[in-house]
């Protein structure tokens, strides 16, 4: 199995993605895999469904450590580089983060899993390879994942053509537009921390 998932929370964040999938899956010491008599729920974004399907039939590794909230003060969600200052390895993901998130906004999370998930898949190599670590190559599909993810929850169109869906913080406030109605903004306290997700109008 190529997708690979350990740490204190490694359990929580499975469970996470099956809440956000629809699909059943399994998890046998650190591999995950997809039960053969998991049924497709129609309600769930189609997209990382897919994206989910795709990590775990691929032959490159997606290995993730999983962990409750981000060290100190602040959201982040993930750490897609190592910190060896705090021993804490590259592609840590911060599972109470995400579902922080998705509480506030349950298409938010999913996009934000879809990110982490396709970021991580980009920079994947076959055993015994090192990972990517050219990060900018990576992100700018996730974004435009999160964007797709977004679609698919909500009927609304991605921007197209030579506006792509973007992303920027202002200040506290993370923007991130994905289309035309489709715009979220994530509030941050003067610590750092997530306080509220400002979603577009009519979701």
């Amino acid at each position: 199995m190529t997708l690979q998932v350990y740490g204190p929370r490694a359990q929580a964040f499975v469970d996470l993605l099956a809440q956000f999938t629809g699909l059943r899956l399994v998890r046998t010491g650190e591999a995950v895999s997809v039960s053969r008599d998991t049924l497709l729920n129609p309600y769930e974004s189609e997209t990382l469904q897919d994206l989910v399907f795709d990590i775990v039939s691929g032959a490159a590794v997606v290995r993730i450590a999983a962990f409750s909230t981000t060290p100190g003060v602040g959201f982040s969600g993930d750490w897609f580089f190592p910190n060896p200052g705090i021993h804490y390895p590259q592609r840590s993901v911060f599972v109470s983060d995400v579902a922080r998130a998705a509480g506030m906004s349950p298409i938010l999370g999913r996009a934000i899993m879809g990110h982490i998930l396709r970021e991580y898949f980009g920079a994947a190599r076959p055993p015994g390879q090192v990972a990517g670590a050219a990060f900018a190559t990576y992100h700018v599909p996730a974004i435009l994942t999160e964007a797709q993810i977004a679609s698919d929850l909500t009927g609304q169109p991605i921007w197209t053509g030579a506006t792509r869906p973007w992303e920027h913080t202002y200040g506290h406030i993370n923007v991130r537009s994905y289309g035309p109605g489709l715009k979220f903004q994530l509030v941050m306290s003067a610590t750092g921390e997530l306080t509220q997700v400002i979603q577009p109008t009519g979701i």
